[in-house]
């Protein structure tokens, strides 16, 4: 076998073209800066080889990600979103009549379930909400747990 010579050491990608991996870390595993990197690469100066294998399309510096808060659409709000996944917890626990019967029902699994999404909700939205937002969803998913408590017959 001949030393760097892919298509000698897999045996199986006889007449395919070789890959070459190159190392372009600056620092070791350990963190410290390795001997072969040059002062002008840590720069932002990129070495002839690299400059001729790259292609065209390439040559403009990439695009990073810029985080932009988003309008809300229109006529909606987190608000609304809340009391709308609120609403079925309190439906299944009874506390507001059912649309279809107008009599209450109790159903503690499905109560159960609308509150951990809510809680599922606070988890996700963590950091991107404004203090009255988070201060909303603590309030409602703390009343809709104490009320699951309280029909549950668990501990008050």
């Amino acid at each position: 076998m001949g030393q760097g010579d892919p298509k000698e050491e897999t045996g199986q990608d006889r007449g395919k073209p070789g890959i070459k991996v190159t190392d372009r870390r600056h620092f070791t595993a350990d963190g410290e800066r390795r001997p072969d990197v040059s002062d002008d690469i840590e720069a932002g100066a990129a070495p002839a080889a690299v400059a001729t294998e790259a292609p065209a399309e390439r040559s403009t510096p990439p695009k990073h990600f810029e985080r932009r808060p988003l309008d809300e659409p229109e006529g909606v709000d987190f608000t609304m979103l809340i009391n709308a996944m609120a609403q079925p917890a309190l439906l299944y626990l009874g506390e507001i009549p059912h649309p279809a019967t107008g009599q209450p029902t109790l159903d503690l699994e499905g109560a159960r379930l609308q509150i951990d999404m809510l809680d599922l909700l606070r988890v996700k939205s963590r950091g991107n909400l404004t203090p009255q937002e988070e201060s909303l969803l603590e309030s409602v998913l703390y009343q809709l747990r104490m009320r699951y408590v309280a029909r549950s017959g668990g501990p008050a």
